[in-house]
């Protein structure tokens, strides 16, 4: 079993608001993994992540600035032992998101919109000591964003109604 924290770079992709209305998100993460003997496990992340709107794309984006995508993951993992130092880990989950921004003429409201989707990733995973206690991991991850908006034009709707997220990772991991 373990708990990690970590720091995240998110990329939105493909043909929709997120990906080209938005910056790419940066955030941070806490998460932990229950592991069994035969080395799978099951696991929780929670992270937080801030982004902008580009400059020019103000009105497609609606009039809302300072977007915030808060993302738990629920998954199950399997680990390999590479050698003494290194190991990777592979996992796939369920992903629940929460999407909020601000408005920028009325502040103190806000917009607010859930979705869900699948998440497949993967860690590379140092042990910093021998007993492997203590480790450093680079995570990469794909993430599958579906949402609730409606739109009776079919294109609008698909346009912000889902994403793929590209994500890498860099943190830090205690075995207990």
């Amino acid at each position: 079993s373990n708990a990690d924290a970590k720091i995240i770079l998110l990329k939105p992709v493909g043909n929709n608001h997120l990906s080209k209305d938005y910056s790419t998100f940066f955030g941070f993460g806490f998460g932990g993994n229950l592991m069994t003997p035969i080395n799978f496990g099951i696991g929780l992340d929670y992270n937080v992540l801030f982004s902008n709107v580009k400059y020019g794309n103000e009105n497609m984006a609606g009039s809302i600035g300072s977007p915030v995508l808060t993302i738990a993951d629920l998954f199950i993992s399997h680990r390999d032992k590479l050698s003494e130092d290194f190991e990777v880990e592979e996992m796939i989950g369920f992903s629940f998101y929460s999407h909020t921004n601000l408005f920028n003429y009325q502040k103190n409201q806000k917009y607010k919109n859930t979705g869900n989707g699948l998440n497949l990733g993967g860690r590379i995973i140092y042990n910093l000591d021998m007993e492997g206690y203590q480790q450093v991991f680079l995570a990469g991850k794909i993430n599958f964003y579906y949402t609730n908006v409606f739109n009776e034009n079919k294109e609008i709707q698909k346009y912000y109604d889902r994403s793929v997220f590209l994500s890498l990772g860099l943190g830090y991991r205690y075995n207990f």
